[in-house]
This record gives C-alpha cells, structure tokens and sequence, in this order.
C-alpha cells in the first residue's frame, strides 16, 4: 500500500513548527527548563506545597444539590415565597418511627419528641404528628367508615375479657373469663370471640418474660388493626448549614444517640429511620466521598498498571504521574480561589483530570522515546518531541478546555462549575507536562529501550483498515443513521434530584416507603390561598382536574362524616357501658390466690375435649398450658404470676381512660385542631395552603410536566418538588444544546483556524459526532438515561474526543500518508491514552453515587466509542482521501 507522500502534506511539523511564534517559545522553553530541571523542580514544588495548603484550608463542599441551578428562575422564587411563609418546611429531618404495636410505636414518639424539643442547641423547630391530646382524643373520628367499624367490631370481640378485667383487673379476672369459655366450648358452644386472641397475647407476653425479654401489652393493638405496620413521625429542623464540611452530621448523630439512650430499638419493638432533605443530603456527600475515594485510588492503581505495560518506561510513568499530581494540586486551588466550593458534580474533577491529564505525558513521552531510539540526547529528544507533540497538545488542551467551558455561560450552575475548574484543569496539566515531565525526564535520563510490543499487530490493523476503508466508513455513516433515528425518538432526561441520590440508602429506600404507603408524597404542589373561602374554592378547582388525584384545603385535616361516625360511637357506647362505666373493682388477688388461678386455668384446659372448638383452639390452649406449666413449676413462681400479671393488666387502666374519652367525642371544627397543626396550614398572614396531589406517574417526565401545566393553569405560582424539578428539566435541556452547540462552533472554528482548512476541520469532527451518537444510543440501550450529572457527558465527547482526532489528523500530516502515520507512535500513544482514560471513568462508574457512576458509565462508553472512531473510522477517511488524491493526480 505505499505510496509517494504528496509535497503538500508531507511537510515535518518540526520544520513548520519552527517559523512558529508559539512553537518556538514553547520548544524554548522546555530547552531551558531541561536544562535547569533542579531548580525547576524545586521552585515548581513550593508552588505545589503552597497550592496543597491553600486547598486544604479553604476547600468545601456544598451538597445541596438544589444549588446547582440558578437560583432567580420564577419557579425557585416560588418556592423561596413559599418557604418564607413556612419556614418550618425548610431544610428539615423526618424521623420515622414503625413498629407493629401502636402503643410501643407512639409511646416511642412521645418520648423522642420531647427528648428532642428539650435540645435547644439542635433543634430550632420539631413537630411530632398525633402527639397532641387532640388526635389521641379523637382518634376514632379520624379513622374512616370502615375502619371505624372494623375497630368497633374489634372492642366487641375484646368486650367479655375487658367486663371480666373491669371487673377484677388481675390474671385472676382475665383466667376466670378464659375458664368460662372453655366451660362453653366443652358444653358444644362455639369458642367466645376474642378467646383464642387473648389466650395468644397471654402466651406471648409470659414467653417473651420467661426469655429475659419482657413487654408490656400494648392494649391499643386490641382496639385497632396491628396487621399492618404502624407509622408515626417527627419532624425536626435543625441547626444545620449546607457550608460546613459534612452538612447534618452532629444533628442525625444526636438523634440517633438519644433514639439508643431511649432504648427505642428494634429489640423493644421500634426502628428507627431518617430521611428528609438534610438526611438525603448527608448521604449523598457520604456517597460522592466514598465514590471519589474509591475512583482516585482505583483508577491511581489501573493508570500505573496500563502506563507500565504501555510504556514500559518507569522514567516515563514516574515524570507523568509528577506532572499530574502537580496539575491537581494547582487545579484545587484555583477551583477554591475562583468558584470557591465543589458540588456534587464538579467533585469529579479530580478524577476526570486523572484521566485527561495523562494524555499529554503519554504522547510527549511515546514521542520522546521515539525520538531516542533514533541516538538523540535527552535534551534534544525532548525539544524534538515538543516540536513534534506540541502543536497538537496545545490544540488538544485548548479544545478540552473549551468542551469543559462550554457550561460557564449556562444556566446549570452546577456544571458551569465543574467547566471553570475542569476546563482550567487542562491549562494545569498543559503547563505541567512542559515544565515538570520534561524536568523529571531530564534528571532521569533516557527511557530503557525494550522491543515494542503489538507492533505485528498494528501493522495488521492498518492493513485491515487500508484494504477495508470505504466499507468502514459507509457502514459509519448508516451507523450514524441509526443512531440519529433511536437518540431522536428515544433520548429521555431524569432531571428529578432524587435520581442523584443513593438509591440503597437508609433515606431513599425510607422516602419511597412512605410514597408507596401514601403517608408522605414530596411530589405536590402547593397554593397559597387568601382566606379560607377562597382555598375551599380552590381545591374544588383543583380537584377536578384530570391530572390531580385530591386537592387539600386546610380543611381536610378536620374529621369527614362526623355524624355517622358520632352515630356508630354512640352504638358502641351502649354495649360497651359496663365496660366504659363500669361497678368499682374486686380487691386484688393475693399471691396464693393468682397462682391459684393458674392452676385452675391449666386444669380447665386439660378437661377440653379434643373434638371442640376447632384446631385454632386446642394450639392456642396447649401452648398457654405449657406457659401456665413453666410458671407454676418455677422456682420463683409467685414473682414470676406478679411479673407477668404488671405487663399484661398494669397498661389497662390508662387506656380505659382514653376509650372513655374517644368514644365520648363531639363534633370538632378547624379552629379546634392544635396550634402545632393549624400554623402548618396556615402562614402568619393568614394565607391558607392548598395541596395538590398528582394522578400520574411522577417519574415519567412527560406526566410530571403535564401535572405542574395544568395545576399552573389555575395557580402559576404552585410551589414544590414537581414545579422545581420540571423548571430545572427545562435549564438543564437549554443548558444542553447551548453547551453543546457553543462546544461545536467553538471547536470547530478553532481547527478550521488551526488546521487551515474547513474540510480537514470537519474530518477531525464527523467521527467524533459518530462518537456522541452512539455513546448516546447505548445510554439508551443500556437505559442510563441523561440526569443533572451525566448530561455533561455528550459536550465532553466533542471536547475530549477531538483530542485524538487531533494527534491522528496532524501526524497525518507530518507523514504524509496513511500508511506513515498509521507506523508511528502516534495510533499506539491514542491507544494508551485512551485506556487510562477509559480506567478513570470505568472508577468513576463504580462510585455509590448514581450521578457520578452514570457519568462515569457514559464517559466510559463514549471513549469506547472514540477510540472505534479515531483509530478505525478516520484513519479509513484519511486513506480514502489519499487513493482520491492519487486518482486525482493521475488524472491530470
């Protein structure tokens, strides 16, 4: 396949280089700093130390993630407004509190909330739902028709055993009752309701005694449904700024410590968990650190690893990781000197920077050693290999820089951000690779020289390519089609803040717990109405829409259908009268007279016959004799009887007091909720809240802005997650094609003026297009849709990709020919640098943090994807230009 080079392309670039301003001072300056490396070095070194203690000084890292968009949008004025009127709801914790007893789980609330509220120096707002008296009072009329009848039908079942415990509140009272029933099922009678229950709560209460582990019964469980979980809250808002170090750590530390001194744990009955803003916020920042740390040392470990079968150099690999670790070093203290704080976006920098900063070190370095092999001095291999790498390098850093600055004018502050630190990144390292990796080369001396691995294949490779190149580049092109067709139909954004969230955390797996069970949504809108008139009218309004399931006026927290429910308490009332009212009790056993009741009790049940009552029954039976057999056969017994008779009886006292309060309940109006509750509804100009709730799937973008477009039709100013995350959806796509096409025009005109020459620009470009394209497909194949973090990813392509599209075109160039420039060092230093590129990013896709990991996942694919592009489809476009050439030039 060789061929004669053209005059017009096969000019040395050392040569044009030379007649080069810029060329010419670089090369001059590397001459210099070669010739100095000591003092280079050790002046380089003290702006590295100073840079280091600079950046750990003043570095900080700010987690709130709704921070990374601009903050004037009407939207996020909306919802400021609406903090501003409820403070309380700003930057809070919800601690949830579940168990399966209601009288464990609320018992653990009451004294965790006031715990809690006595902590002044932790807490500057805490509200503990249904702690008032008031919705313990009147509990019932909060429970809708069915339950209410479901837990009057309950008391009914329970209504003989607590007659019999009215009457003579001991074990005593409670055995005769269940002796009774016995009595009945042996005459034939169907067991009494509510026998085989308490013959159950019996024997666990007694069990969990005898095993060291005593409870109390919780007799609210018998008046209502404990088969399902019981949920109760606290919410609690802080101290806590998003400034410090690690935002939320001393407030959910406390909580959690005083939950353990309060012994509200699992084993007593109670978890609890914490979720919420400042929570989500907390894990995130413990998920970005671990992931950053994780993706630093794992792609530190794999850089070294590709570098040392790569180069197989250590003189080379050392003054590469010199100069990077001095780039980084200068680029934390710039980002702390000029943005001032990394979010969780921008804290990728340092891993991105491992990646690209190597790039240069790996071309100047193959080049350098390219140059040795041909007996040069170190010195004038290194001023060869400047002239020959450094045209490209500075074009490379230049256009990287521009792919990472093509965020700054957007919107999305949070990308702008990583594009000012990321993009002087690369200013960084170009400064670094001509000033310390020469320095270091210089002190070490000449690489060793080993025999070059894969050259057979890469003679291989190019062969195939030269044999293949219009089959390349055709199916390239419908390559290209394809891709278009499924990114334009396709392409999907989650640009939900909760998708930058660990999904597996204790916060999220907590908040889709409670979305699921429909006790808390964050995906409402709220409106704030003038009066209560007009927020009744305004949740009808609202309420009709085909896109909100309920609109909530202040109203809805007062109890619905008071009449019947007063009706059906009133029912209940009158045949639980002797329970409710009942005569003054028998005088309490004494300890010979309750043990006598266990042994009446254990005898009564070896008098059952087997065929009465059912199979329920007997189990029920035969595992409350062996409790009654282990108690009486203890050799304490009588302690043991008192033991078990406090936790089953002491409780019940208490709660015949609020029975009789519940069921005695009237008719209750809005002014009548607690304070704690009404100023949760109302702001302090008397502007009531109106909430709606949304029909549709809240994680399809398409219904999440269909839901905030038609709430906003009635109210333009409804505030919540829904309306912020739809507004920042919209920033983020602007943000997008303004980045991207700044990046491409920038670009662009940058090779066109560089390269001298618009078709040998778009040459450089088209396969990095591809690149985008199918890096964008595969996101979709792999469904890693785009989401606040990982959007970067496709600007970057342009940005990044054009570097090796730069390397390749321009030793083209140097060459002459395809065949030339496919034998150098060139292919092989794209290769290298691609893969410790591809090693950062594949670390960075491994981080906790789903932002990051996206990022990382789709960067990965996209050097993939460029290097299939750079070392494949152009080198096939190239050696299709020259056979056109040399058609040409015979033709004339």
């Amino acid at each position: 396949m060789d061929r004669e080079p053209k005059s017009g392309i096969m000019r040395d670039t050392r040569e044009l280089d030379s007649s080069n301003f810029y060329m010419r001072r670089l090369v001059a300056w590397v001459n210099r700093v070669t010739g100095q490396p000591v003092l280079t070095l050790v002046v380089a070194g003290l702006t590295v130390f100073a840079a280091a203690w600079y950046s750990a000084v003043n570095v900080r890292m700010n987690s709130d993630n709704t921070k990374l968009v601009r903050q004037d949008t009407p939207f996020r004025e909306d919802y400021h407004d609406f903090l501003d009127s409820f403070p309380q709801f700003r930057d809070t914790t919800l601690i949830v509190l579940t168990g399966e007893s209601v009288d464990v789980v609320s018992d653990a609330q009451e004294l965790l909330a006031a715990a809690l509220g006595e902590r002044n120096d932790l807490v500057s707002y805490l509200y503990a739902a249904g702690t008032d008296p008031y919705f313990e009072d009147h509990a019932f009329l909060y429970l809708d028709e069915e339950e209410l009848e479901d837990a009057i039908e309950r008391l009914a079942r329970a209504q003989p055993a607590l007659a019999a415990l009215t009457e003579d509140p001991s074990l005593r009272g409670l055995f005769g009752e269940l002796e009774l029933g016995i009595e009945n099922v042996s005459e034939g009678d169907e067991p009494p309701r509510g026998m085989i229950r308490m013959s159950k709560r019996v024997s666990d209460i007694g069990e969990s005694m005898l095993a060291g582990r005593p409870r109390a019964l919780a007799w609210s469980d018998e008046f209502f449904d404990e088969e399902e979980t019981v949920y109760r809250l606290i919410v609690v808002r802080g101290l806590e700024d998003f400034d410090v170090a690690a935002p939320a750590e001393r407030l959910l530390s406390e909580i959690r410590r005083t939950a353990t001194e309060l012994y509200l744990t699992p084993e007593n009955g109670v978890r609890i968990r914490l979720t919420g803003m400042i929570p989500l916020a907390h894990e995130e920042l413990a998920t970005v650190r671990t992931g950053l740390a994780l993706a630093g040392a794992l792609s530190a470990v794999l850089l070294v690893v590709i570098l040392g079968f790569g180069l197989r150099s250590l003189r080379i690999i050392v003054a590469t990781m010199v100069a990077l670790l001095a780039s980084l070093a200068w680029t934390t203290a710039y980002a702390m000197a000029t943005v001032g704080e990394f979010n969780t976006i921008s804290a990728a920098f340092a891993i991105l920077l491992l990646g690209l900063g190597v790039d240069f070190g790996v071309h100047i370095g193959l080049r350098y050693e390219e140059e040795t092999y041909r007996g040069l001095s170190v010195s004038a291999a290194l001023d060869r290999a400047t002239a020959g790498t450094g045209g490209a390098i500075s074009l490379c850093a230049l256009t990287s820089a521009i792919g990472f600055a093509s965020f700054i004018p957007t919107e999305y502050r949070g990308l702008a951000a990583l594009g000012a630190i990321a993009g002087g990144g690369m200013l960084f390292s170009l400064i670094a690779s001509f000033t310390l990796f020469p320095a270091v080369l210089a002190l070490m001396g000449p690489p060793s020289h080993y025999a070059r691995a894969g050259e057979n294949e890469g003679l291989r490779v190019r062969d195939w390519i030269a044999r293949h190149a219009a089959t390349i580049v055709l199916s390239a092109g419908v390559l290209a089609i394809v891709a278009t067709f499924i990114d334009v139909r396709y392409l999907t954004f989650d640009f939900s803040t909760l998708a930058m969230k660990d999904p597996d955390g204790e916060g999220m797996v907590t908040l889709r717990e409670l979305h699921e069970q429909e006790i808390v949504t964050d995906y409402s809108l709220t409106v704030l109405a003038p009066d209560r008139e007009a927020a009744e009218a305004l949740a009808v309004e609202l309420g009709a829409l085909e896109e909100v399931t309920e609109a909530r006026a202040p109203s809805y927290f007062v109890p619905s259908a008071q009449a019947d429910k007063l009706l059906m308490l009133e029912d209940a009332a009158f045949f639980l009268e002797g329970v409710l009212y009942p005569e003054p009790a028998i005088e309490p056993p004494t300890d010979a007279e309750r043990l006598a009741s266990f042994a009446t009790l254990r005898e009564a049940i070896r008098t059952l016959p087997q065929n009465a009552g059912g199979a329920a029954l007997h189990a029920s039976m035969r595992r409350l004799a062996d409790l009654l057999d282990a108690v009486l056969n203890d050799p304490d017994s009588e302690r043991r009887a008192r033991e078990l008779e406090a936790l089953m009886i002491d409780g019940l006292a208490e709660r015949m007091e609020w029975l009789r309060r519940a069921m005695s309940v009237e008719t209750v109006g809005f002014d009548d909720l607690p304070a704690s509750l009404r100023e949760r509804l109302i702001d302090i100009e008397g502007r009531h809240s109106v909430v709606a709730l949304p029909s549709g799937d809240m994680s399809d973008a398409m219904e999440l802005r269909g839901f905030v477009d038609a709430v906003a039709s009635i109210a333009p100013h409804a505030a919540g997650r829904p309306s912020v995350e739809s507004g920042i959806g919209e920033i983020v796509v602007r943000s997008f094609r303004l980045a991207i096409g700044l990046a491409f025009v920038a670009i662009l005109a940058i090779l066109i003026v560089s390269l001298r020459s618009v078709v040998d620009a778009l040459m450089v470009l088209m396969p990095i297009i591809l690149a985008a394209l199918v890096t964008i497909t595969m996101g979709i194949l792999f469904d890693v849709p785009f989401t606040m973090a990982n959007v970067v990813a496709i600007p970057l392509i342009l940005g990044l990709g054009v570097d090796s599209g730069i390397h390749v075109f321009m030793r083209y160039r140097q060459d002459g020919a395809f065949v030339d420039m496919m034998s150098s060092s060139t292919p092989r230093a794209v290769l290298l640098s691609a893969l410790t590129t591809l090693a950062a990013f594949a670390s960075l896709s491994l981080s906790p943090h789903p932002g990051i990991s996206g990022l990382g996942l789709l960067l990965s694919i996209s050097v993939i994807a460029l290097l299939y592009c750079t070392l494949i489809v152009l080198p096939a476009m190239i050696e299709l230009r020259d056979r056109w050439r040399v058609k040409g030039g015979a033709t004339r």
